[in-house]
C-alpha cells in the first residue's frame, strides 16, 4: 500500500504540466536509450544502468526516461535526445497519448536543485583582459535588475559562483593557485555556474560573438539562465500550490498525506481499496495543471 501511494504522488508531482500554448507541456525526465539499447532497469527508484553506452544497438532510439514514476515516453527528435544522453532535462512539446510520443519542440537541461535554492552569489571575470573586462559589469547590472539573487563579494558566503572567461572553464577554479594563466583571445564569452564548495560546474554555455559584443553576449546568456530557472520555479510553484491548501507557503506532513490519499481514491476507480494494472495506467501521464 505505502509503495502505491508514493508512486501516486511521484507521478503527479514529477509528471507533465501543461503550458499556457494550449496541448504544449512540459515532460521532466532524463535522456536514456530505449529498451533495445539497453534502457535502464529501476529498482528502488533508481536505473541501475547508466543511459549512456559506448556502443547502443544499430536503430536504438532515445526515449524520455522519467525515474520518479518510471515512465518511458518516446522522443520524435532523435538528433536532439542524443546530445543530452544521460542528462535529466525538460523537454517541452505535445503528446500523442497513444503512442506515448512526445512531439519536441525544446529540450533543455534540468537545472539541479544547488541553483535552483541559492540564494547568494558571487560574480567572477576569470581571464577577462581588454574589452572582456566589461563582463563583469555587465553581469551585476544584469543580475541587480533582476534581483532574483543576493550578490555577494566574499565568495566565501555565496551558495554559487558566477564565472564569465574568455576561456573554457577546466574545473580547477577551486584548486590552482591564481587567476588563469592561460593566453585569451577574446572571441567566445563562457558563464558558468559553480558549486564554490567543489568547484563543479553546474550550469554553462557560450558566445561566439567576438569581442565587441562581450557585454551583449554576458547578458544575453544571463538571460538564457534566467529562463531555465523560470521553468524550475515554476515547476516548484505548481507543487506548492496543488500541495498547500492553506496558503501559508509550507506543506505540512497533514497537507501531502491528504493529496496523496486523494490520488489514490481518484484511480481506484472500482473502490475496493487496491490498484490494479488497468488503474495503474492512470499514472502514465497526469497533468498538475488542471
Amino acid at each position: 500500500m505505502g509503495k502505491i501511494i508514493i508512486g501516486v504522488a511521484a507521478c503527479v508531482l514529477f509528471g507533465a504540466f501543461s503550458l499556457a500554448a494550449q496541448d504544449q507541456q512540459f515532460f521532466k525526465g532524463r535522456i536514456c536509450l530505449d529498451p533495445n539499447g539497453r534502457a535502464p532497469i529501476v529498482e528502488n527508484g533508481q536505473p541501475t544502468l547508466p543511459c549512456t553506452v559506448a556502443r547502443p544497438k544499430r536503430g536504438s532510439k532515445y526515449v524520455l526516461f522519467n525515474v520518479a514514476n518510471k515512465t518511458i515516453y518516446q522522443l520524435d527528435d532523435p538528433a536532439k535526445a542524443k546530445a543530452f544522453a544521460g542528462v535529466d532535462v525538460f523537454v517541452s512539446g505535445s503528446l500523442q497519448a497513444t503512442t506515448a510520443t512526445i512531439h519536441v519542440t525544446d529540450m533543455i537541461p534540468a537545472l539541479p536543485s544547488k541553483i535552483t535554492q541559492a540564494k547568494a552569489v558571487y560574480i567572477e571575470c576569470d581571464a577577462c583582459p581588454r574589452q572582456m573586462a566589461v563582463a563583469w559589469s555587465a553581469a551585476f547590472q544584469y543580475m541587480t535588475e533582476w534581483g532574483r539573487f543576493d550578490i555577494v563579494l566574499d565568495r566565501r558566503k555565496a551558495d554559487l559562483v558566477f564565472i564569465f572567461s574568455a576561456n573554457q572553464y577546466t574545473g580547477d577554479f577551486l584548486t590552482r593557485d591564481g587567476p588563469d594563466t592561460r593566453g585569451v583571445d577574446v572571441k567566445i564569452t563562457f558563464m558558468d555556474i559553480i558549486d564554490p564548495s567543489t568547484g563543479q560546474s553546474l550550469w554553462s554555455d557560450d558566445r561566439y560573438w567576438g569581442s565587441l559584443f562581450v557585454a551583449q553576449a554576458t547578458r544575453d546568456l544571463l538571460s538564457e539562465f534566467k529562463g531555465h530557472l523560470a521553468i524550475s520555479d515554476s515547476e516548484n510553484a505548481r507543487m506548492l500550490s496543488l500541495l498547500d491548501k492553506n496558503a501559508d507557503g509550507r506543506v505540512s506532513k497533514q497537507e501531502f498525506l491528504k493529496f496523496m490519499e486523494a490520488e489514490f481514491d481518484r484511480v481506484d476507480t472500482d473502490k475496493d481499496g487496491a490498484l490494479d494494472a488497468e488503474e495503474l495506467k492512470q499514472l502514465r501521464i497526469v497533468d498538475i495543471g488542471k
